[in-house]
């Protein structure tokens, strides 16, 4: 029977209503208490690591989940993070860069409504969560309202809604049919040599463009390590604000472009304002969206 380690940090998932509204305070022995059905097909062990608000986690909290996979790793078949859905998709992003080439699928689910409350989708995700846990797909994966999606590509579009994530740029990676099992739709990952960025660097500001931002702001940042821009459209820099953006870059700032737009991503090649945002310059993210642009930038992939 698979070994599978529960790693419960709070969220939703976790929440009872309290005098100040939902707070997490459920532990994994409680989560698991709602799925006996678990014990017929695999062993799941609890790790009490966090039991805090997702809005709540740091870098520094998620390096400590990563580093819990690390070193539980030869001792499990896979992981399974419960986790708050507001920021579940910035930990996701960051365990695909931090835990690279992983070997053991690590997955990450949470809940729009707390284990227990009705017609809580928690049963369902936390299931379908151990479910492919034990499918043997190796990489970092998010399981939420039936879908498999990438930890790259994970979005939270809604903020109510049951089904409240997409995958962006691609398909989920798989389908959780209602017998439980999967379809997957994209191929596995070729093997790598497995290893765990040590060191991360947080220091990486996300600045929304809006179309009469004064060129002074950018002053305040001259010298800050990172600066990612999201901008209009295929992106590009205002030429109101290229003498401004000019100088932060000089200043030793590394200044990236993504776009605002939620597919299509970045192209710094197809117009004029972009090709000279290239030219000062700017780093174009492409099609990563902004999650997975902050952890390549934050493990020193860009």
């Amino acid at each position: 029977m698979q070994q599978i380690l529960l790693i419960a940090t709070g969220g939703t998932i976790a929440c009872r209503e309290t005098a100040q509204g939902l707070a997490p305070v459920l532990d994994g022995a409680a989560l698991l208490q709602e799925l006996p059905a678990l014990r017929a097909w695999c062993t799941v062990s609890v790790c009490d690591l966090l039991r805090l608000d997702s809005t709540d986690l740091t870098a520094g909290d998620r390096m400590q989940i990563a580093r819990t996979v690390w070193e539980n790793r030869a001792r499990y078949d896979g992981f399974v993070i419960a986790h708050g859905t507001d920021t579940l998709s910035y930990t996701a992003a960051l365990l695909h860069h931090v835990l690279r080439e992983i070997d053991k699928p690590v997955i990450l689910t949470g809940s729009m409504l707390p284990m227990g409350a009705p017609g809580s989708d928690a049963p369902r995700n936390l299931l379908d969560a151990c479910r492919t846990a034990v499918s043997g797909r190796a990489g970092v994966f998010a399981v939420l309202h039936g879908k498999v999606i990438e930890g790259c590509r994970v979005i939270k579009r809604h903020s109510s809604e049951m089904d409240a994530f997409l995958s962006a740029g691609t398909p989920p990676a798989a389908a959780i049919n209602p017998d439980g099992t999967l379809t997957w739709q994209a191929p596995p990952q070729p093997p790598g040599t497995p290893s765990l960025v040590q060191q991360i660097d947080p220091h990486v500001l996300l600045v929304k463009l809006i179309p009469d931002l004064a060129p002074s702001f950018f002053q305040a940042l001259h010298g800050y390590p990172h600066v990612i821009i999201e901008t209009f459209g295929a992106g590009g820099v205002p030429a109101r604000l290229e003498d401004a953006v000019r100088g932060l870059i000089r200043s030793g700032t590394r200044v990236y472009i993504t776009s605002q737009c939620t597919e299509g991503g970045a192209d710094l090649h197809k117009y004029e304002v972009g090709r000279r945002a290239e030219k000062m310059g700017a780093v174009s993210l492409g099609l990563r969206t902004t999650e997975d642009a902050l952890a390549a930038v934050m493990c020193g992939e860009l």
